[in-house]
């Protein structure tokens, strides 16, 4: 039985190593199919030792076992892409693997009895070299399961669909290694068992391997692991060291015949342990390994999406200045390995200070025409340690002249800061921790921060100076208001004065004056206590009004405009609607006005007021001189701009406005020979 495991084995894997090496285009495609033809030596030589016991063809099988979880150990750390372009990396990792095995041969060549030997009673007994080749294929095959884990872990749905099938077998055959390895090494014998049963579960891996192979691209996707996920597998493969570091001490001491009482042993574990768990939680302990591990195990030193993402995500809770430089800072002192940081901001006096860490600097002021500004202003980066082309006589003049203002402010590494091709300040940074000096993956990732942090900046910026704006706009809105107000007060005032000489003597007329001087005051002080300020939707004072009292109202009111003109009225008397009173007042006095000012000596102005449908109408018509149909489309309603020669333009803003906060809108008809009609539509309520 045990001749036919191996057998078919050997067959299995032969085919599918061939397979595999004539069709994959892959390195590691190719690596994985030497592993298999590996293995078809090994399970051969398992057969033959089957069949006569001869201890050599064990002896060789073992060599092949160690080429073998050598091979299987060389593909998995290709197939992920970031440790294949680490190719001092992968050069070193081949050269120590073969050196091993090398030296394994010879061993077997030379000194058989230390691998395998027979016992007295009848077992196979392993020696020293059997020995480190069993904890070699330990580790080999614990490594690449767990790559192959963090690979499957790191892939995409569709990439983790095809993956399945070589993950299984591979992590089968580290199963098998680790399996027989473990046994060897615990009862320092070779079972025949235990090959039978490291025959049967290679063979399900080789047979899912071969199935990918057919099935699939034959090892020819690229696969990057993420660096998170070696950052938590870091943690369980140091303890898993540990505990075999400590096996194995423990080991050496009772191979030694040193008796240690059960106190003292079980209290040196304890520091051990305690040292570890020490360096776990240490920060500066785990920025290095951090830093490690990015620098040696992946293409690129950041992961630039993650902390694009997470200086995208605080930047747009970030609503000014300080709050954006904080965000900036702080996403580049927990992505770089650095202690030292300074976002440096142009201002009237020059490039002043921003934030530093670990503490602001004595003199955080820098000249407009220092020299690092002006060469920021024409380079991407400034580099203390390397110029950025040879002979660059701006950079060399800086490094000589202004080394101690460098030291002083930290600066061995600056990024401008940019918009529109213009400086508006720039990132410095001081020594890293670990002494290794900047590349271009930190350059890189300062000018995607210093890119984005600008443009951050300038938008802050523009939002303070719209709020400027708006605050500056709201003032000339609410003089625009007071002058037209007072204008109308003046007017007001002034016909009075014209027509007091001839009509003094009149009673009825000494009291419309002295009526419309009171209106004029009172007027007058409610500017004053108001500033002609346009309320808010929510200042809005709505009462009951019934229009026909209103219109009367204002008609007595502006009575000396129109003692020379022809009034009309028309309005509904059960005509009652809701709304602000002196706001409507105000837009139906500047109407009126208007029309007196536009029609000649006996024009008419007709009043009418009505419901259509649910809302109140107001119309006021005139045969004064009307408005073309360009000034309509283009400029009525829009401040400053009037027909009339003493106009200030701001009446009927004014009123479009306000009917815009009543809820109300407004119509005009006009032509230059009929005049022009102003109808005002408002909310009606019930009948009174």
């Amino acid at each position: 039985m045990d001749l036919l495991i191996f057998s078919v084995t050997a067959l299995v894997s032969l085919s599918g190593g061939m397979v595999i090496l004539a069709r994959s285009g892959a390195r590691y495609g190719r690596t994985v199919a030497i592993g298999l033809l590996f293995l078809s030596f090994t399970e051969t030589l398992y057969a033959f030792f089957s069949l006569g016991g001869n201890l050599s063809f064990l002896r060789a099988a073992s060599f092949f076992e160690a080429s073998g979880a050598a091979a299987f150990l060389v593909s998995v750390t290709s197939m992920e892409k970031g440790l294949a372009r680490k190719k001092s990396f992968i050069k070193g990792e081949r050269y120590l693997l073969s050196i091993f095995c090398i030296l394994y041969g010879l061993t077997v060549l030379s000194l058989p009895v230390h691998t395998f030997s027979s016992g007295g009673d009848g077992g196979l007994h392993i020696g020293w070299a059997a020995k480190a080749q069993a904890i070699f294929v330990l580790i080999s095959a614990v490594v690449f399961m767990w790559i192959m884990e963090n690979i499957m872990r790191s892939s995409t749905e569709d990439q983790r669909r095809i993956l399945k099938y070589p993950a299984l077998g591979i992590i089968a055959l580290g199963v098998a290694f680790v399996l027989m390895s473990v046994h060897r090494l615990s009862t320092m014998t070779a079972s025949r068992e235990v090959l039978e049963l490291f025959s049967l579960i290679s063979l399900a891996g080789i047979v899912f391997i071969i199935f990918f192979s057919i099935r699939f691209r034959l090892f020819e996707m690229d696969i990057f692991v993420s660096r998170y996920v070696v950052y938590h597998s870091a943690t369980f493969l140091i303890i898993g060291a540990y505990l075999l570091g400590m096996g194995l001490v423990i080991i050496g001491i009772q191979r030694l015949g040193i008796r240690l009482p059960f106190v003292i042993m079980g209290f040196f574990v304890f520091l051990v342990l305690f040292a570890l768990a020490f360096l776990l939680i240490s920060r500066e302990a785990k920025a290095r390994l951090k830093f490690f591990i990015n620098t040696h195990f992946f293409a690129n030193k950041y992961d630039y999406r993650k902390e694009w993402g997470e200086l995208s995500g605080n930047l747009s809770i970030a609503f000014n200045e300080k709050q954006i430089i904080h965000v900036t800072s702080q996403v580049i002192l927990d992505s770089m390995y650095i202690s030292e940081l300074a976002v440096w901001l142009k201002d009237d006096r020059g490039f002043t200070c921003s934030y530093a860490f670990p503490a602001q600097f004595k003199n955080p002021h820098i000249p407009k025409d220092a020299a690092l500004i002006e060469y920021l202003e024409k380079h991407p980066y400034f580099l203390r340690k390397t110029p950025p082309v040879p002979d660059n006589h701006l950079w060399e003049r800086i490094v000589k002249e202004c080394d101690d203002f460098l030291s002083e402010h930290k600066i061995e590494l600056a990024i401008p800061m940019t918009t529109e091709n213009k400086l508006i300040g720039f990132i410095a940074i001081g020594k890293e921790n670990p002494g290794t000096p900047y590349g271009h993956d930190d350059i890189d990732l300062l000018t995607a921060i210093a890119s984005q942090s600008s443009a951050a900046l300038m938008s802050a910026r523009f939002a303070q100076e719209l709020a400027a704006h708006k605050e500056l706009d709201a003032f000339n809105r609410m003089s625009s208001y007071v002058l037209h107000d007072l204008k109308n007060a003046a007017g007001n005032l002034s016909l009075v004065l014209q027509n007091a000489p001839a009509h003094m003597d009149n009673e009825e007329f000494r009291a419309d004056m002295l009526e419309t001087i009171s209106q004029t005051l009172e007027r007058i002080d409610k500017v004053m206590f108001r500033l002609g300020a346009v309320r808010t939707q929510g200042e809005i004072t709505k009462e009951q009004i019934h229009l026909e009292e209103l219109i009367d109202l204002l008609l007595t009111k502006l009575s000396p405009r129109l003692r020379d003109i022809s009034v009309s009225k028309s309005v509904d008397p059960s005509l009652v609607i809701e709304t602000d009173r002196e706001m409507l007042e105000r837009v139906l006095e500047n109407i009126v006005i208007n029309a007196t000012e536009s029609v000649p000596l006996g024009g008419n102005v007709a009043i009418r007021a009505g419901r259509n449908g649910q809302r109140a109408y107001i119309s006021i018509r005139d045969n004064g001189a009307g408005m073309t149909e360009e000034f309509i489309r283009d400029r009525l309603f829009k401040p400053f701009q009037t027909t009339k020669k003493s106009g200030t333009g701001l009446g009927l803003w004014q009123v479009k406005n306000i009917m815009d906060q009543l809820g109300g809108s407004i119509d005009v008809e006009s032509s230059l020979i009929q005049g022009t009609c102003f109808t005002v539509h408002l909310p009606s309520s019930s009948d009174a």
